[in-house]
């Protein structure tokens, strides 16, 4: 359970997004009926990106807002703007974590997290939960989810992530007893493909998208004045390099 952002910039990647991002951790919306109001403090983790290259990933433990590692990460990100060649995009992955158990508390469960397959390297994070509990002690659920789309992906296409995400959704549903939410962000650091899917609970489980002219963000919540319309459930969105969204119906 977790508030997500995602970045596509051909222009300039703001500190000031992720200030706005980190504040999520104290003010977003819990999940609804959740026994506890301690926010979204039990990690958080940055990626970044360049023309596919991956420059920038951290890590760990403990609420981003109180983490100087996070905003040092931060500048470093939004230092590429000054370093990098026109015409370079970056694309920018944020999560802030709320674990669904204090024993999953460590810092290798800290989204994004990266796999390389066939060259290529991927980052992927998630809010929610499978409803099975996982039988692999070193694996959460997101990390189980993220296995199943790159096992179902062909390409790194819009279409290719689409038949990996309905693939994925299946084997949720027949093999791990269905899911509270399959909201995922997953990027080759060229595309950022963002999926909002769940289960009940539609108030917490939200995906934003708003076109800022050279960047297009995508948050669980709106920062930076996004327009307040959720993304409708069960369509995958991607967003291009060159800033164009294609849709397509998952479920």
């Amino acid at each position: 359970m977790c508030r997500m952002m995602g970045v596509v910039s051909q222009g300039p990647v703001y500190y000031d997004l992720f200030e706005e991002f980190a504040e999520l951790a104290t003010t977003g919306m819990c999940p609804v009926g959740a026994p506890d109001e301690r926010g979204h403090k039990d990690g958080w983790g940055l990626a970044c990106f360049e023309d596919g290259a991956l420059k920038v990933h951290m890590r760990d433990v403990g609420a981003a807002p109180d983490a100087s590692k996070y905003y040092g990460t931060a500048w470093k990100i939004a230092k590429l703007n000054i370093e990098r060649a026109p015409g370079r995009s970056l694309v920018v992955l944020g999560h802030l974590r709320r674990a669904s158990s204090k024993a999953r508390g460590a810092q290798k469960w800290s989204h994004p997290f990266l796999e390389e397959r066939d060259g290529t390297t991927w980052a992927f994070q998630h809010n929610g939960s499978l409803e099975k509990e996982a039988a692999d002690p070193d694996r959460i659920d997101s990390q189980i989810l993220f296995s199943l789309v790159l096992d179902a992906l062909d390409g790194p296409g819009h279409e290719d992530v689409s038949k990996a995400v309905r693939a994925a959704r299946e084997a949720a549903l027949k093999d791990y007893g269905g899911f509270t939410s399959l909201n995922l962000m997953l990027t080759d650091g060229r595309s950022l493909h963002a999926y909002r899917d769940f289960r009940s609970n539609g108030e917490y489980y939200t995906l934003y998208q708003d076109h800022f002219g050279e960047m297009v963000i995508t948050t669980s919540e709106p920062i930076l004045a996004m327009k307040a319309e959720p993304l409708p459930r069960g369509v995958l969105h991607t967003v291009t390099p060159d800033l164009e969204v294609q849709r397509t119906t998952i479920a």
